[in-house]
């Protein structure tokens, strides 16, 4: 994320603002734009596990309700359709032009209710802040 946002998320420096500016930093998107590739943690010399302290950040910011809109909308369609990205109408018929099975709107709705168990309610709370 770093060399293709490089004006907008710079690891080391999200670092600096864990420490020294952190009220603003939760109220900041760069927080959200971690991708989690674990790279800045595996290149780090002192070890310190930068993606693991940008979670826990994360977690701080939304124990606030400060979770940016995008996040927020992919949170919201997997906990209704089970997937990150919502579906559009006709698209199993384009499937099927191609010789593809359908894959439906929605997983079933066993595995909805379980997403909704591991996500928890004050997920949902979090997510209408």
């Amino acid at each position: 994320m770093a060399k293709a946002l490089p004006g907008k998320y710079n690891p080391r420096r999200l670092l600096q603002r864990v420490s020294n500016d952190l009220p603003e930093l939760l109220r900041s998107e760069e927080l959200w734009l971690c991708a989690w590739c674990y790279r800045c943690t595996e290149r780090c010399p002192q070890g310190i596990q930068p993606t693991e302290i940008f979670l826990l950040t994360r977690n701080l910011a939304s124990e606030e309700g400060r979770i940016p809109k995008n996040p927020k909308a992919i949170i919201r369609e997997i906990m209704r359709s089970g997937r990150s990205v919502s579906v559009p109408d006709g698209f199993d018929e384009w499937r099927e032009g191609y010789g593809l099975p359908p894959i439906g709107m929605t997983i079933s709705p066993k595995a909805i209710e379980e997403q909704r168990k591991i996500f928890g309610e004050e997920l949902l709370r979090r997510l209408d802040a």
